[in-house]
C-alpha cells in the first residue's frame, strides 16, 4: 500500500515532493507507477495537472505550470517515490527545491472535466458578466 497520492476531492490529490531527476522532462511530473495505479484514476502519460504547494503562496491557478503525469519504476522510483511522492525534472530543482519534502496538491480536474478546452468556460464567464 502506498501513502500517496491520496484523493482529497474529485480529481485532486495530495502527495509530497520527493525529489528531482534528470530522467524526467521539464513538463513532466513523475510518480511511482504502482502508486498511481492503486491510488488514483490518473491516466499515466495522458493526464495533465497543475500543482499547488501547501502552506506557501502560489501563483493564481491558470498561471501555474501544467505538467503531464508520468509513471516511473525501478531503483529511481524506490529512491525518490517509495510512497508515491511526486518527482520533478532536475531542470526545475532551483525553482522548486525549497518545497522538497513538503505537501503538494495535484489538481487534474481540468484534464478530466474541461479537457483543455476553455472555450465553454470563457463563454460562461462572458455570459455571467453581461447578464
Amino acid at each position: 500500500m502506498y501513502l500517496y497520492p491520496r484523493e482529497i476531492i474529485a480529481e485532486t490529490y495530495v502527495t509530497k515532493l520527493g525529489g528531482f531527476s534528470e530522467e524526467i522532462s521539464k513538463d513532466e511530473l513523475a510518480i511511482n507507477t504502482e502508486a498511481l495505479m492503486r491510488n488514483t484514476s490518473i491516466i499515466i502519460g495522458e493526464t495533465r495537472a497543475r500543482m499547488k504547494f501547501l502552506h506557501h503562496k502560489n501563483r493564481p491557478y491558470f498561471l501555474r505550470n501544467i505538467f503531464k503525469i508520468v509513471g516511473f519504476e525501478g531503483e529511481l522510483a524506490e529512491e525518490l517515490s517509495p510512497n508515491g511522492e511526486a518527482v520533478l525534472s532536475e531542470e526545475l530543482k532551483e525553482k522548486y527545491e525549497r518545497y522538497l519534502g513538503g505537501e503538494v496538491l495535484i489538481n487534474t480536474v481540468e484534464s478530466f472535466r474541461i479537457d483543455d478546452d476553455f472555450s465553454e468556460v470563457l463563454k460562461a464567464f462572458l455570459r455571467s458578466r453581461w447578464d
